[in-house]
């Protein structure tokens, strides 16, 4: 009984022994892949305009913030215009605009996505609590078209028409050829 229960034991030891030396051996490995890596990319002093230094080998040793974010930034400008992607200034309310406006007109297009669903269920009390979320900032508009926009073979399209305006508006202004998108990269 007992010497079977040692064998046992060293046993998982041996096991134990042989995965720590596995880990070990890859860590090991993985340790020298970084540092030849390393040995590749010399960071060099990127120089703005001002002729300031940005990055030095010190700063990404300090791992100073300040200085990554700032050549990150001068990188990313950089990059951006030699892919044509110029971002021009433009007047102070395009970018805010464009803030508010993409994640209003997101939120009631799911909206009126979500009164589509509900106009499903007949018997879908819109006054209890997840349909009332749904159904507050919806209700105002849905009336103000229900008698411009005749049903379609009997059904209510009046959260259609109101999701394709939105989806409409996000595509034009925001979109990837946006006139806020392009007044934002061109100034136009």
């Amino acid at each position: 009984g007992d010497g079977r229960h040692i064998h046992h034991i060293k046993q998982q030891q041996q096991q134990h022994s042989s995965t720590m030396k596995s880990f070990q051996l890859v860590s090991m490995i993985v340790l020298l892949l970084v540092q030849g890596a390393t040995c590749f990319v010399q960071p060099s002093p990127l120089s703005l305009a001002s002729g300031k230094n940005v990055v030095s080998h010190q700063a990404l040793s300090m791992m100073d913030v300040s200085a990554i974010t700032e050549a990150s930034h001068s990188l990313s400008t950089a990059a951006a215009a030699s892919s044509g992607m110029l971002l021009a200034e433009t007047e102070a309310w395009v970018q805010p605009t464009a803030f508010v406006l993409g994640p209003f007109l997101n939120l009631m297009s799911f909206a009126m996505l979500c009164r589509v669903v509900a106009s499903w269920y007949p018997e879908t009390n819109l006054n209890k609590v997840p349909w009332v979320f749904v159904a507050w900032p919806t209700e105002p508009l849905l009336r103000l078209v229900k008698g411009v926009v005749p049903p379609a073979f009997g059904v209510d399209i009046t959260p259609v028409f109101w999701l394709a305006i939105f989806t409409f508006l996000n595509e034009i202004l925001l979109g990837q050829q946006g006139l806020l998108v392009m007044k934002m990269k061109y100034g136009i």
